[in-house]
């Protein structure tokens, strides 16, 4: 919800404006609109879900796909490192925009086991928007947005903060993690922040073995200084992610066939081999994520300005499994992004029939990209922007939504020589498009984009029952490695081929979700379609005779996978429905089905996340001595069979159904300051399952059961 020009969000000044003195007597004749202001979930337009500071300390120790992972239409991405990727409502990363303190998250981002690079504990909230939302934040968020926004700063003289620690069973994974918040007396409009937070985890374990090399390191650090007055505030913070995991020892194959005798296969080959250890094994990823921000907010009477410049800078470093001798990184990736962002709000204005709020924005980046090591990407450098314009009208019981957005990007591209010709003689490049020397191919591409939006939003009965209804149409550049890989990476262990004849991804969707709330049933629900033009297909390559290629190199055998354009279409529903949500007994219930298919083939797309359901009866304790806030959980997560795709297309069947139950009991210590106890068993039966959105699937089980032991502690 954007900030009025008085502080306060714009949904509270509906009815008077934001410059007008609250102590006047209103007019008689001032419309009365009803509006939910402490809830923005159910005042956004779009399928919105927030976790709050008590969901993320459930979710202690996790990365952000995991901590995503318990809202409806929100699956995980697993791959061959302990590693994990979102997906909402069946789209994959390169469909998700994440937006960490209101910046545009920047990455390598074609490898399954590259997870998102941003710290979940430096989250005061976390929103996840389900659907198109290009119109108001640009390219990539085709499928949905996630906003990550730390706490906001300490405003009183003192010092506070928190400290979380917690401890998982499956892979004996400490975790700890502290914020500290400091204003001091001596400068009492200056805040400052400092916060890190480190786990360390041995190598997972599958119900029946171990998962050799899937030991993992994270470090994060970050602190903020902030200035405010009257008019506004500013801010400066630097945050550093680093991420150090081994990949799975598994997937080496020296030919096609030990490739298909390890699908069939109880366990890995040398699995009895593997123990549970801290070490890092070659092959191994080494990741850090900086980013220095500095933000400064204005009010006036002529509304608010917001004003953003981020710098990024990501290093990937890929360690293969080589002969001895040789210590350094066989793949050497280092992103820098500058980007620029600023956002005009104007004041509310009064109506005869409403109020008017909106505003104006543009966003600008420079972008390069530096790859050393073997054949594989190329160098490029981008620039990028957009400008866009949204304005809302609150009726009495219908608020209406309408927003546009146009951005373009350049991008060259320096392909080597090899790689160049391998996609002219593949007839996906023309050659004359490209200025071609002896070292390299100069190629470079432009691309633009336009995006619209409409929602009207119905108070059908004012606090009882709303009604959301999202028409939007979004686009999506093609990235460089969809354009140009050729090869495979420790993290990235299939053979993939790029297509640099990709055009512009372009989506055509609406959403449609009724929410209801009641003492007893509080419940959201969603339907949702898109048509995708020139949808960017990753998935396995076919012969001629319809049955997957295998690549064979120096390093081993590689199912091939390639980039091309299919007219898709995405549907579905996904929701919540939590019965008798302030009783002693409760239930929840999560679930998703989502169908993606090619219009023209009416194939179903591989790598659709299957239909699922997550049910739990919650007990709610009442307060006895110092405990209070207690809660008692035993879940069910059922999914399904993904049987709408063919099994002959892919590697390897879709994976069977499974079941899995988990049980939680969470309480709070104390009230002044409570301390927050919790114990969570994830897979309480030790089920062997193999998920089918993960690339482990080929080669083993999931890990197997895990017992999570928590504490957070404010202070």
């Amino acid at each position: 919800m954007a900030a009025c020009a008085c502080g306060c969000a714009c949904s509270l000044c509906l009815t008077t404006p934001c410059w007008a003195d609250p102590g006047e007597d209103a007019e008689d004749d001032v419309l009365e609109i009803t509006v939910h202001a402490d809830d923005p979930d159910v005042e956004d337009i779009r399928a919105r879900t927030t976790m709050d500071a008590v969901d993320l300390e459930r979710r202690s120790g996790d990365d952000l796909a995991d901590t995503l992972a318990g809202i409806a239409g929100v699956r995980t991405a697993g791959g061959t490192a302990d590693a994990a990727k979102p997906i909402i409502r069946g789209h994959q990363e390169r469909r998700l925009l994440v937006l960490n303190d209101g910046v545009r998250h920047e990455s390598q981002k074609w490898g399954p086991d590259h997870a998102t690079e941003v710290d979940p504990f430096s989250a005061g909230q976390i929103s996840v928007i389900r659907g198109a939302a290009g119109a108001r934040y640009g390219p990539d968020a085709i499928g949905g947005v996630i906003l990550v926004q730390p706490p906001p700063l300490r405003s009183e003289v003192g010092v506070g903060g928190v400290t979380r620690a917690s401890f998982e069973t499956n892979g004996r994974r400490p975790y700890l993690a502290a914020r500290v918040d400091v204003v001091p007396a001596a400068a009492p409009r200056l805040s400052a922040r400092v916060s890190a937070n480190v786990g360390v985890g041995a190598n997972r374990s599958a119900p029946d073995y171990v998962l050799g090399n899937t030991a993992s390191r994270t470090y994060n650090l970050g602190a903020t200084l902030g200035y405010t007055w009257d008019a506004g505030q500013v801010r400066a913070s630097w945050t550093h992610h680093a991420f150090t995991a081994g990949v799975f020892y598994g997937v080496q194959n020296g030919t096609p066939t030990d490739f298909a005798a390890q699908l069939n296969a109880e366990q890995p080959a040398t699995a009895d081999l593997w123990s549970s250890t801290y070490d890092i094994d070659r092959p191994y990823q080494d990741v850090t994520h900086d980013m220095v921000l500095v933000n400064a907010d204005l009010i006036g009477e002529w509304g608010t300005l917001d004003l953003t410049y981020a710098f990024q800078l990501n290093h990937r470093q890929e360690f293969d499994s080589v002969r001895e001798g040789i210590s350094g990184p066989q793949y050497d990736f280092t992103l820098r992004t500058h980007s620029v962002d600023a956002l005009y709000r104007h004041l509310a204005v009064s109506l005869p029939f409403g109020e008017l709020d909106g505003g104006v924005g543009v966003q600008g980046t420079f972008q390069e990209n530096v790859y050393r090591g073997y054949a594989l990407l190329p160098n490029y450098r981008s620039f990028g922007g957009g400008v866009f314009a949204y304005e809302r009208l609150s009726l009495r019981r219908i608020d209406v939504e309408a927003g546009a957005r146009l951005d373009g990007l350049s991008r060259v591209a320096f392909v080597g020589d090899d790689d160049f010709h391998r996609h002219v003689q593949r007839g996906t490049l023309d050659e004359s498009t490209c200025e071609v020397s002896p070292a390299h191919a100069r190629c470079p591409a432009a691309y633009s984009a336009g995006s619209v939006s409409l929602g009207a939003l119905a108070h059908i009965v004012p606090n009882l029952l709303d009604v959301k209804l999202d028409l939007s149409r979004a686009s999506r550049f093609p990235n460089v490695d969809e354009l140009y890989l050729i090869g495979s990476a420790p993290s990235f262990p299939v053979y993939a081929l790029g297509s640099p004849d990709l055009a512009v991804e372009t989506a055509w969707g609406a959403s449609l979700t009724t929410g209801v709330r009641h003492p007893w049933v509080k419940a959201e629900v969603s339907a949702y379609g898109q048509v995708v033009d020139d949808y960017i297909y990753f998935s396995p390559d076919l012969n001629v005779s319809g049955a997957p290629r295998f690549d064979v190199t120096i390093r081993g055998t590689w199912p091939r996978f390639t980039y091309q354009a299919v007219q898709a279409m995405v549907y579905g529903v996904d929701g919540t429905v939590s019965v008798a949500p302030e009783q002693s007994l409760g239930v929840d219930l999560r679930f998703a089905a989502v169908r993606a298919q090619d219009r023209q083939t009416q194939t179903h797309l591989i790598g659709t996340p299957p239909d699922h359901l997550t049910a739990s009866v919650v007990g709610r304790l009442p307060t006895v001595g110092v405990l209070h806030d207690t809660q008692v959980r035993a879940t069910t997560e059922l999914v399904a069979r993904q049987t709408r795709t063919d099994d002959h297309a892919d590697f390897a069947p879709a994976p069977p159904a499974y079941a899995l139950f988990g049980l939680s009991v969470e309480t709070e210590l104390g009230s002044r300051t409570p301390v927050r106890l919790g114990v969570d068993v994830h897979n309480l039966l030790n089920t062997s399952y193999r998920d089918y959105t993960s690339l482990l699937r080929y080669y083993a089980d999931q890990p197997g059961r895990n017992i999570r032991v928590r504490v957070g502690v404010p202070f």
